[in-house]
């Protein structure tokens, strides 16, 4: 198929209107077929002339020939003197030699030899023959002989007679002679006019007409190149331009289907890619926990269709933003992205181009899609791209689509996060209230019925070992009972909204209230996100500690410190100025120090309570920060690790 190039936005101009002095093919067909019929008629009329005239002078041969015959029998009558014969004989003659047949065919004009050739046969009958008939008659009348002196007259009439009827015979053999050239010259003519005619019909018909049937078929076949030669400016010369005119119409009417067929199609492959991109997200979202290596995946199928090779998802949290992944290794430095992602934070639903401040910066712009759920941000999709590329209106939206779908997903899981948190929470009150219902009234009706032994056995002389035995059953009840409302104070614990900073603050103050120690907090995680399960862990180790330090190291003073140990992990540290304890004598087998080694390890992490320089003791917790996300999930509902 070849499509002729065309001028975009100004259609073909229209073919000029025919002007009245145009030659005409109608007019020019119409002239060959009346110069045909003309000549058809001249020959018609020239043989119906002829024949009309050939037809009387027939006759004229006819009555001329008689006239001999009559001469003669005039001669007859006279010979055997018959008297009223030779009147009627001569009567007819003069009849027949006057008759309109014959004298129709004698010109009028005296120097034509056929007037002159009648003229004689009057003449010798006027002259010589009827006198000499009438004075024959005479003496045949009268008995005298003298028929015989009509042989000479009758000699020189029928001479006369003859000449006369050659005249006429070679008249006729003129016209039909005219008539036959006249019939051969229009013959000729007919057959000159009529090739011409052909000719004329095939050059300015047949021609024009099998040009535009072959251009017309070539159109069906889609070839718009074809052009019709315009060889007259008669009718088919204007069928043929407005032939040129409609095919360069259709071309660029074709032309301009073709680039919106073409521009629909890469449409369709865009948002083919699209809808493939949001199904893959919202598949990978959806289907599992929102980890790192799922953030990663989504990074690289966003830089796959948008055709990008650096790029970041970063994280809000709080004053520290964290790249939760990125990919590439030649575009913006950490800080850079860390630092656009705090700007792509500020902004509503909306991609906004950015200027990477890095030094190792390259120049180019750098996209930032915010992660939002339709109330807030939890962060930014960046994009670093190379010098001189843009996206175009479809990847921005793209991007935007795609950012909503990740902050509605981490949004999802943080809802998540908080029904696991509600539902561990609700699931220790319960526990607690069976505790209290049961193992707590038990312990404190053991209590009293022990007290009550005591009681007893001081009124009576008892055995040393009695009395010891009794003592440590009370002492052990005392630390059973003790250690159940520490558990139930435990299991009734929450973690509310405000999150683990905010229960750690409420802790500090129910020690101070309740034991006078003086403890100072200094908390750098603001921002820092953990698993329900984890932050109740983190919190029940430090108020082990506090628990620890009330009980046993005497202290006035306790500092609780919670910082970044790196950029993955968290350290938590309860120093205390008590008593401290032996290094060789280290109290691991008590419970309280023992449930702590256990809740680390729960947190993946590490615990040590050693002796502090300067006096006291120092419980030092180091886990992994995994605040929000890592590469795997936990096996606690909606929560993530």
């Amino acid at each position: 198929m070849t499509t002729p190039p065309f001028t975009e936005g100004h259609p073909p101009a229209p073919p000029p209107p025919a002007s009245p002095h145009s030659p005409s093919v109608v007019l020019r067909l119409g002239a060959w077929i009346a110069a045909i019929a003309s000549l058809a008629a001249v020959s018609i009329f020239a043989s119906i002339t002829v024949a009309e005239l050939s037809s009387g002078e027939a006759r004229a041969i006819n009555l001329a020939g008689s006239l001999r015959m009559q001469s003669y029998a005039i001669g007859a009558a006279v010979a055997q003197g018959d008297a009223r014969g030779i009147d009627e004989a001569i009567a007819e003659f003069e009849t027949r030699f006057t008759s309109p047949d014959l004298t129709r065919t004698i010109p009028h004009g005296a120097d034509e030899s056929l007037r002159r050739a009648y003229d004689a046969v009057g003449s010798v009958w006027r002259g010589r023959f009827h006198p000499a008939v009438l004075k024959a008659a005479t003496e045949v009348a009268a008995g005298q002989p003298g028929g015989g002196r009509l042989s000479a007259e009758t000699a020189e009439i029928v001479t006369a007679i003859n000449q006369l009827v050659v005249l006429i015979e070679h008249g006729l053999e003129d016209k039909l002679q005219l008539l036959r050239l006249v019939q051969g010259i229009s013959l000729v003519l007919l057959v000159i006019v009529g090739a011409a005619a052909v000719l004329q019909l095939k050059q300015k018909v047949l021609l024009p007409l099998h040009d535009l049937l072959a251009s017309a078929d070539r159109v069906r076949r889609s070839d718009f190149s074809v052009r019709v030669p315009i060889r007259e400016p008669d009718e088919l010369g204007q069928l043929g331009e407005a032939f040129n005119f409609m095919v360069e119409d259709l071309s660029r009417s074709y032309a301009q289907l073709e680039n919106r067929v073409r521009e629909k199609t890469e449409e369709l492959a865009r948002s083919n890619q699209s809808l493939n991109l949001l199904y893959r997200t919202t598949r990978a979202l959806s289907e599992r926990a929102v980890t790192r290596a799922t953030l990663q995946q989504v990074l690289e199928d966003v830089e796959q269709v948008i055709g990008v090779k650096d790029g970041a998802i970063c994280l809000a949290r709080g004053d520290e933003p964290e790249a939760a992944c990125r990919t590439g290794t030649d575009g913006p430095s950490f800080e850079a992205i860390c630092r656009a992602c705090c700007e792509g934070c500020a902004t509503g639903g909306s991609a906004i181009t950015l200027q990477p401040r890095a030094s190792g910066a390259d120049g180019g712009q750098m996209i930032a899609a915010p992660l939002f759920d339709g109330s807030r941000n939890h962060g930014a999709l960046l994009l670093a791209l190379p010098p001189g590329q843009a996206l175009a209106p479809w990847q921005l939206e793209l991007l935007e689509t795609v950012g909503r779908h990740v902050g509605a997903a981490l949004a999802s899981t943080q809802r998540n996060e908080e029904r696991h948190r509600l539902a561990l929470l609700d699931e220790r009150s319960v526990i607690a209230r069976e505790l209290h219902d049961s193992l707590a009234q038990s312990l404190s009706y053991l209590k009293i019925q022990v007290t009550r032994l005591q009681a007893l056995l001081r009124k009576s002389p008892t055995p040393e070992p009695v009395t010891e035995i009794v003592g440590e059953l009370r002492d052990g009840l005392n630390e059973a009972y003790r250690q159940l409302r520490e558990l139930l104070t435990t299991f009734r614990l929450r973690i509310d909204g405000r999150g683990l900073n905010a229960a750690i603050d409420d802790t500090v103050q129910e020690f101070r209230r309740r034991t006078g120690l003086e403890i100072s907090l200094d908390n750098r995680l603001a921002g820092v996100e953990l698993a329900a399960n984890r932050e109740i862990h983190v919190l029940q180790i430090i108020r082990e500690a506090l628990t620890n330090i009330e009980r046993h190291a005497k202290a006035g003073q306790v500092a609780i410190a919670l910082a970044r140990n790196g950029a993955e992990r968290l350290r938590v540290t309860v120093d205390d100025d008590g008593v401290g304890f032996d290094e060789a004598d280290r109290p691991l087998h008590r419970y309280g120090i023992v449930i702590m080694h256990d809740r680390a390890q729960s947190l993946a992490g590490e615990i040590s309570v050693r002796p502090r320089e300067g006096g006291g003791t120092r419980v030092e917790l180091d886990f992994p920060a995994d605040a929000h996300l890592s590469d795997s999930p936990t096996s606690s509902q909606g929560s993530v690790s």
